[in-house]
């Protein structure tokens, strides 16, 4: 069973949002395509140090079943990107 993107719409508004924003978080999709669902951990959950955790547990396990062979991907914040660059441009010096 292919799931579509609205059906996964649906359940992340009903069962992962809720979840992630009782701990100050959010998820935004920005889209499915060739079985990569790519996301968006936001809010408190962006920063997180069991963002991956909550990835894996959550997000996978609320989707499981409904979505066969689905890979979920998070998507790298560019405000986190570019602080990372800046670092390493300064370890360069």
């Amino acid at each position: 069973m292919e799931a579509t993107l609205h059906e996964i719409t649906t359940v992340v508004n009903e069962r992962i949002r809720p979840r992630l924003q009782s701990h100050g978080g959010d998820i935004s999709i920005f889209g499915l395509e060739d079985g990569i669902l790519r996301i968006e951990m936001k809010g408190a959950c962006r920063n997180c140090p069991s963002a991956q955790l909550t990835l894996e547990e959550t997000v996978k396990t609320a989707l499981d079943g409904l979505v066969a062979d689905v890979r979920v991907v998070t998507i790298i914040d560019k405000e986190l990107l570019d602080f990372a660059k800046t670092i390493l441009n300064k370890n360069k010096s």
